[in-house]
């Protein structure tokens, strides 16, 4: 793979004509990941004089990214062939989502130098997931690349490559085995710490990370819709409440929401409608069906009696086989007031009542402002210090890119490369 040249007379034909990237892959398994980018039990080789990795993040917050990817690459190979920064670049294109919840958490694209890259990006499922934690499965993709056969480096006749992360969330502190096994089929003894697969990763390519800039009100917005999106599809009542507590985790574990009611009424999957008004309206994992699994109960508008609510979550079982503890958030509102509170239920295995966990307690008014007691910041996972400070802990600070414009990408890629190879100075460039 990686040989040929790129035509962007083809280039511009492709995309004059097709309409259908992005959109049903014609080759698919276990749901919309295309076979071609799955990476159970491949390695990916490259012979290329420089190996380029572009790791896209095509979680809900960066989804766009690939779609600019796309549009731009004929821009971005033209400059490549015309300024000479880079010699015989062969190019693989990855998709990282959360291997806790999203069903393609990873896809990754053989090396190519042709207008096979076009291919590639053409057949990436944007699944827009992602588990609302701040955090992506970066770490995986650096353990699946640090495995890759650089030929010419091993042969001792090349160079280091480079991988681009395009992303603006951290990563886990672990490279889960569960997840290597399932995902790329390699057996680890235990849990590899995500600083060492970064570290086995920079053997072969120099890293960087590009991060593009969002304020803290856009990070929000896409946080919350997750929750919204998941009770409305699930047939909710999300919106036109006096009071909804929302219940998201990312496994098949079977987590309970419970309200007990001012009147004393309990509502949970026992006892879903009460005479006070309160309702159980989405109810999942009973038999652990999906990964991306939500629980609903609301007051309607005008509906919510006056007084003290409490609100808590139960493990009752667990389908997972590793029984391993689950990081859980519930979404509140009250009287038009939202916030989020975040735990992690089950940390040594419990279940039923042993596992209960009081998330809020709260007095309701329909004329009063009503806030529940304090709990840690839900956003905190997103703040930019917080990420960089984890990024630059596995790659070199001066790699963290910060992008203001998504759209400029593509250049401070481009510049990157050609400043790291030595073909320009910044000034230059």
């Amino acid at each position: 793979m990686g040989g040929g040249n790129y035509s962007l007379r083809i280039a511009r034909e492709n995309r004059s004509g097709n309409n259908a990237a992005f959109q049903q892959p014609a080759a698919s398994v276990g749901g919309q990941l295309n076979a071609a980018l799955n990476p159970y039990g491949k390695r990916r080789e490259v012979n290329n004089v420089t190996p380029i990795v572009v790791a896209l993040d095509v979680t809900r917050s960066r989804g766009d990214d690939t779609k600019l990817m796309y549009e731009k690459l004929p821009a971005l190979m033209g400059q490549i062939e015309l300024k000479g920064y880079i010699e015989n670049p062969g190019i693989s294109f990855c998709a990282i989502g959360d291997a806790n919840s999203d069903r393609a958490p990873l896809q990754v694209g053989q090396f190519e130098g042709d207008n096979r890259l076009d291919q590639v990006l053409e057949r990436i499922w944007i699944e827009e997931g992602g588990g609302g934690t701040g955090q992506e499965s970066y770490e995986l993709a650096a353990y699946f690349y640090s495995r890759t056969n650089c030929v010419r480096l091993a042969a001792g006749t090349g160079k280091k490559g480079y991988i681009f992360f395009v992303g603006d969330e951290g990563f886990y502190p672990k490279v889960d085995k569960a997840h290597v096994r399932r995902l790329i089929g390699d057996e680890l003894p235990e849990d590899l710490d995500a600083a060492e697969a970064f570290r086995a990763l920079q053997e072969k390519f120099h890293a960087f990370l590009l991060y593009p800039s969002k304020t803290m009100e856009e990070r929000k917005t896409n946080i919350d819709a997750e929750i919204k999106a998941r009770v409305t599809q699930a047939g909710g009542l999300y919106d036109g409440v006096d009071v909804r507590a929302s219940l998201l985790w990312d496994n098949r574990n079977d987590l309970d929401l419970h309200v007990v009611a001012p009147s004393g009424a309990h509502i949970f999957y026992g006892a879903k409608q009460s005479s006070c008004g309160g309702w159980l309206d989405v109810d999942m994992n009973v038999g652990g069906d999906t990964t991306k699994p939500v629980e609903n109960v609301r007051w309607a508008k005008g509906k919510a009696p006056t007084g003290r609510y409490k609100v808590y979550v139960q493990n009752f079982r667990f389908h997972e086989d590793d029984r391993a503890p689950t990081r859980f958030k519930v979404e509140l509102e009250i009287g038009g007031k939202v916030t989020h509170h975040e735990g992690v239920i089950s940390p040594s295995g419990q279940t039923s009542d042993a596992s209960n966990i009081v998330v809020a307690e709260f007095d309701y008014a329909p004329s009063a402002s009503v806030t529940p007691e304090a709990k840690p910041d839900a956003y905190a996972n997103y703040a930019d210090d917080v990420i960089l400070a984890q990024w630059a802990k596995v790659i070199p600070k001066e790699h963290i890119l910060r992008v203001g414009d998504p759209k400029s990408i593509i250049d401070v890629l481009l510049g990157a490369l050609a400043i790291a190879d030595g073909k320009v100075d910044l000034d230059t460039y």
